[in-house]
């Protein structure tokens, strides 16, 4: 039993690995799109979309990658995996940049 798990980890860490390389890459990017935001300055909305759309197309090259480093061997249960991972890093985008500017809205209070 204990050989199951450990063969699920061993195959399971690849994964995480891409997923939280990239969880970071979109910590970073949402920060800095957040903190544009902040002001309503054209420009600076202009480079948060701009940072928001290059993230997005980065995930979205990455999506084969996702779906080698699944840990199944099934083709279904890899797509359901990278579909999920990447859903999670598009929705991380946002609360990121959301609370990014909440924060900012709070302190100049």
């Amino acid at each position: 039993m204990t050989t199951v798990f450990a063969s699920i980890q061993e195959k399971l860490i690849p994964f995480e690995n891409l997923f939280y390389t990239w969880l970071v890459r979109v910590f970073l990017a949402a920060t800095i799109a957040g903190v544009a935001w902040i002001d309503d300055a054209p420009p600076l909305e202009l480079a948060a979309y701009a940072i928001s759309i290059y993230t997005a197309l980065r995930i979205l090259m990455h999506f084969g990658e996702f779906m080698t480093a699944a840990p199944f061997g099934n083709r279904i249960l890899q797509a359901i995996s990278a579909v999920s991972a990447v859903l999670l890093l598009t929705l991380a985008f946002p609360s990121i940049a959301i609370f990014t500017r909440v924060i900012a809205e709070f302190i100049t209070l």
